[in-house]
């Protein structure tokens, strides 16, 4: 059986404006790409615009020339299209959704929440790995919860609809969302501590808390949050996501890759062409058809209707 893939998050952009990736002609360092999408049946892509502070253009001006890129691509390549309810992942098309990694781009205007929104900014992770007018990330054991400006940056973001990812978020400003947040959270690119004790990933209890109100979690592939060996494998990622689905249900895991924004891939998954060796280990475990078009596809599909409508 051929599954479709969603995946809730790669890095592809920033490389896009400032290494010359190609989305039709990979470069040999690259993991996203259409044709490496087609192979696996990729069907549904969440792009993020991660700011990378240590450039000279502003985060604001990174995330503005990512935008343009992913139009761009969109009018390029017909085989693209903006996720929404009418998207058939039998087609020959593959799905898309703008996204936002770290707040940085907004500052502290709430104004520009709204100038993303109209770009096309559908999730939005609130921090990367260092404190920001939002809140503070997870690589900071310890540190407070949401600022006052995040907490009204979070309203402001369930008023108009955009999907709050706390992957990078620390534990208790994913405390503070659990009370304040009235749509459902997700984490895009997050593992469990319980399997790789890192701070990027989840307790057992925020897991079952975000399954409990709807959201997903995907599994990242990066090597540091898979395991403690030299090299991730395959099976690491699995193991993820049938852990996910014992804490918190088979409504809850997905895949978030962090595809071009990780060094190294899990040994038989150097891109999304490999994305078909998950539905199979999943099938040598035990997993049903109907569960393993949930972990592929419909989990993280059905979390994004909610918000790309």
């Amino acid at each position: 059986m051929r599954y479709p893939f969603a995946d809730g998050h790669c890095d592809y952009l920033l490389s896009a404006v400032y290494r010359g990736y190609q989305f039709a002609d990979p470069l040999p360092e690259q993991h996203i790409a259409l044709p490496y999408m087609q192979q696996g049946n990729a069907k549904l892509q969440l792009f993020a615009m991660w700011s990378n502070l240590r450039l000279e253009d502003t985060p604001y001006t990174q995330c503005m020339n990512m935008a343009k890129a992913y139009h761009d691509m969109l009018k390029t390549y017909d085989v693209l299209q903006p996720f929404g309810p009418d998207f058939d992942p039998e087609s020959d098309k593959i799905a898309t959704v703008l996204t936002m990694e770290g707040a940085e781009p907004i500052g502290t205007d709430l104004d520009k929440l709204h100038e993303f929104y109209d770009l096309g900014v559908r999730a939005l992770t609130l921090t990367w790995n260092f404190p920001n007018a939002v809140g503070f990330p997870g690589v900071q054991p310890g540190s407070p919860g949401l600022t006052d400006f995040g907490k009204a940056a979070v309203r402001e973001m369930n008023k108009l609809g955009v999907a709050i990812d706390v992957a990078h978020l620390n534990n208790a400003g994913i405390d503070d969302l659990l009370e304040i947040s009235t749509q459902p959270i997700f984490a895009s690119h997050s593992n469990a501590r319980a399997l790789c004790d890192h701070t990027r990933n989840l307790y057992d209890h925020h897991i079952r808390a975000i399954a409990d109100m709807g959201g997903v979690i995907g599994v990242n592939f990066c090597k540091d949050f898979l395991t403690t060996n030299a090299q991730a494998t395959l099976d690491d990622v699995v193991d993820q996501l049938r852990y996910l689905v014992d804490v918190g249900g088979i409504h809850v895991a997905c895949l978030g890759s962090d595809y071009d924004g990780i060094f190294g891939c899990p040994e038989g998954l150097p891109n999304p062409s490999g994305f078909p060796r998950i539905a199979e280990r999943l099938a040598e475990a035990g997993f049903t058809p109907k569960e393993i078009r949930q972990l592929t596809y419909e989990n993280l599909s059905n979390y994004m209707l909610r918000f790309c409508k």
